[in-house]
């Protein structure tokens, strides 16, 4: 992702407010100028699926079996097959593809007809997977069979949002089963910015960097009662948006990679 400073931005913000960029801000200003571009970003950030933000990851809904751990009744594994398994005992070091015994293990599909309740086939937002933190996922986009990037004809799979996250279904009657795995299409959560960011060097995303300066401005001009002036802020940072979005449409051909839902 091309990228430009924090600083570059309040700087950008400064100037166009009329202030010297050249002499830091003062420490008041910075903070206010800081909220001002962390909820300016995630407005913009959100408001498109920017390719700068766009991540696709594989995902699976429980961790892989380990010899190494103790499991619990109703713990949930996917085994070396590629098929998930709940625990009927607590113990460990029996992998659930050699309990030829059924002693410690049972397919999840046994789990389902047993207890009529089902496995939750969830992805959470911000999964932790066998001790591991994922990437935080920001909005999704698209839950896919293989990786659309790679397979043109790659298949959509059934999916909606609960408090537990992703929830993955079944994709037809004639379809039952669901994938050990799943593609993940989801757009990168903004970064928050401190006021420390300004003087340590962190970057800020370049495809959204002239609007959010316009934004900071129509911000500071609100809370200081200059409506009209805010008002033509706000203009020029939907203009800086729609620049933007208009480069990946028209200039880089980009138009054929998006879906637009009608309302």
């Amino acid at each position: 992702m091309r990228t430009v400073t924090f600083k570059s931005v309040i700087d950008g913000a400064l100037a166009r407010m009329g202030l010297d960029s050249t002499i830091a801000p003062a420490s008041n200003t910075l903070a206010a100028f800081t909220e001002y571009a962390n909820s300016a970003l995630r407005a913009a950030q959100e408001m498109y699926p920017w390719p700068d933000f766009v991540r696709f990851e594989n995902r699976q809904f429980y961790a892989n079996w380990s010899a190494s751990t103790t499991y619990a009744i109703n713990d949930v594994v996917l085994g070396s097959d590629g098929n998930y398994y709940y625990a009927v005992a607590a113990g460990s070091g029996t992998a659930p593809t050699t309990d030829s015994t059924n002693a410690y293990w049972k397919l999840a599909s046994a789990y389902t007809s047993t207890t009529g309740s089902g496995i939750l086939y969830a992805i959470s937002l911000d999964q932790v997977l066998g001790g591991t933190t994922l990437t935080p996922i920001g909005e999704v986009l698209g839950v896919w069979e293989s990786d659309p990037r790679t397979n043109r004809y790659s298949t959509p799979i059934n999916w909606f949002l609960t408090n537990d996250g992703i929830v993955v279904g079944q994709n037809g009657l004639s379809v039952t089963s669901i994938p050990a795995t799943v593609w993940v299409e989801f757009s990168a959560r903004p970064t928050v910015y401190t006021t420390t960011s300004y003087t340590n060097g962190d970057t800020f995303p370049y495809v959204l960097a002239e609007a959010v300066k316009y934004a900071i401005c129509a911000e500071a001009q609100r809370e200081d009662g200059q409506f009209d002036k805010a008002a033509a802020h706000d203009a020029n940072a939907t203009a800086a948006l729609n620049t933007e979005w208009d480069k990946l449409e028209m200039k880089q051909q980009q138009m054929g990679r998006f879906r637009a839902l009608v309302r």
